[in-house]
């Protein structure tokens, strides 16, 4: 959709990429893993899942991007006890929005 009919964060392009989330220990509740993914811009938008099971008591707890070329993957540890989440395949869906920031209303 062309920016002159509506200028509400209209997607320009959608991509699925699939990268390498690699074994993290941690003992502390979150922890931040960062990914290169060449291409990904510091506007744009994340969301990944990763494509097998996840180490019991992890969870991806956000993904986003604040700098060209890169992701951050923020692990969540519900363990209370250091725990090892093994490599694993993530699947990151890109999204790069016509207008960053987007507006806040759809009106």
């Amino acid at each position: 959709m062309s920016k002159t009919t509506l200028t509400r964060g209209n997607i320009l392009a959608a991509t699925i990429v699939q990268v390498t989330l690699p074994a993290t220990t941690f003992a502390t509740t979150t922890t931040e893993v960062t990914i290169a993914i060449p291409g990904v811009k510091a506007t744009d938008k994340i969301q990944a899942q990763v494509d097998a099971s996840m180490t019991v008591g992890v969870i991806i707890g956000n993904v986003y991007t604040n700098t060209d070329n890169q992701i951050t993957v923020r692990l969540g540890n519900l363990t209370g006890a250091s725990v090892t989440q093994a490599a694993a395949v993530l699947l990151v869906s890109v999204k790069t929005c016509e207008d960053s920031p987007i507006p806040a209303s759809v009106v």
